[in-house]
């Protein structure tokens, strides 16, 4: 689920770009603590198979699918936090050097065109 330029001129006019920053913080690590408790299923899953006598297939069921729920986690965990980090690299004004103060003017297909609340001098966020 990526966003396009119009998804983050969205969410960074309807938040701001503190809380959006904020939220996709929070999001990613929360689906880091989700890959960790996939990791405990995994590993639980593992030692059942080892203590059961019969119903293998269950077994290896419990793992594949702590296997993929871990796998897609930390995915994206990785995409949130990337792209948390891309978007806040270019939040601070290339006219006055404030950070984070923005006002959003434009949706762009390559992402969204904002100005600075302290001296109004506008640049483009890539996503």
């Amino acid at each position: 689920m990526t966003r396009s330029g119009s998804a983050l001129f969205d969410a960074l006019q309807r938040l701001g770009f503190k809380r959006w920053y904020e939220r996709q913080l929070l999001a990613g690590h929360a689906h880091l603590v989700l890959a960790l408790l996939s990791l405990l299923a995994l590993l639980g899953s593992f030692e059942a198979m080892g203590l059961a006598q019969g119903g293998r297939a269950w077994n290896w069921a419990g793992v594949l699918a702590s296997a993929s729920v871990g796998f897609w986690a930390l995915r994206r965990y990785g995409v949130l936090l990337s792209q948390a980090e891309s978007v806040s690299l270019q939040a601070t004004c290339p006219h006055c050097g404030t950070y984070g103060r923005l006002q959003c003017l434009c949706a762009r297909p390559d992402g969204a065109e904002v100005s600075c609340r302290a001296c109004s001098g506008a640049w483009v966020i890539q996503d």
